[in-house]
């Protein structure tokens, strides 16, 4: 069974205990228990209690998941933006679930299980069906959950087309929560039923009668730009739950991803043309 191994230098003389606080969850650490792997100090294994010293080395051994993999595979058309040893941004295409349903078994996920020929695979932003994008993933639980709270961690800008001239910019706060008779989702006042949802938009020009807009999300609420763009009276061009019926494919991409890859430090900007 292969191993990861997680390394970090103490930052000062301390007990063990305080210094793996700052770089795993406690949820992590019971992971780590629970697979039986080991925590070293200068190649010798510690107790959670014992005392360190500053400049010590700290490793994690975590043995590798044998995940169970119960959705078909198939061959993967995979469109990979960047590639590191811990993350992947890969663009997904319109009408294309991110993860597979019984009613729909075909998604993104099994092409990025095909391609990295490994079951574990943490999808960090979801998009809807119907959005096409950025989409980035983790190939460990210890990367993705570097990258949690994902808001936090990345900066997730969006194009849209929408109806109508939007006359100003500006910023959205409040609660989206979901129709228990569908899968729509809509606006509320009741914070006990709804989950907060911010995004901020901007205007990028006008096209005839109708206006591309730039949306930054401070929130990855589901539906959550859809339903914005609706209740400002200005819903996106071929939304076919929120706008209004249409052929055409619908004018919302997640085209650019910015953040810094924690392993490395390094400032990862991914930015795609929609065409439109």
């Amino acid at each position: 069974m292969k191993e990861k191994k997680l390394s970090f230098i103490a930052s000062k003389n301390t007990l063990l205990k305080y210094e793996l606080e700052k770089c795993i969850s406690r949820k992590f650490y019971r992971r780590i228990k629970y697979l039986k792997g080991s925590i070293l100090v200068n190649g010798i294994s510690k107790k959670n209690h014992e005392q360190i010293k500053e400049g010590d080395l700290i490793e994690i051994i975590l043995p590798e998941e044998n995940k169970t993999f119960e959705w078909p595979l198939y061959e993967s058309t995979l469109d990979v933006l960047f590639e590191s040893e811990h993350y992947l941004v890969v663009y997904k295409r319109s009408n294309l679930l991110t993860i597979p349903t019984k009613k729909e078994p075909k998604s993104l996920f099994q092409e990025v299980v095909y391609y990295l020929k490994q079951n574990e695979v943490h999808i960090l932003n979801r998009l809807d069906k119907d959005t096409s994008g950025l989409v980035v993933i983790a190939k460990d639980r210890y990367a993705a959950y570097l990258m949690q709270p994902t808001h936090q961690h990345m900066i997730r800008k969006y194009l849209c087309l929408v109806e109508g001239i939007v006359q100003k910019e500006g910023h959205i706060e409040n609660y989206i929560a979901k129709d228990e008779q569908s899968n729509r989702r809509y606006i509320t006042d009741h914070q006990e039923i709804g989950q907060i949802a911010i995004s901020d938009y901007y205007i990028i020009k006008t096209i005839g009668d109708k206006t591309l807009l730039e949306f930054v999300l401070q929130t990855g609420r589901t539906h959550q730009i859809r339903v914005h763009t609706s209740a400002m009276g200005h819903p996106i061009v071929g939304d076919p739950m929120y706008g209004c019926a249409s052929q055409e494919e619908m004018k919302l991409v997640s085209y650019e991803v910015i953040f810094e890859e924690p392993f490395t430090k390094e400032k990862i900007d991914i930015k795609i043309n929609p065409g439109w």
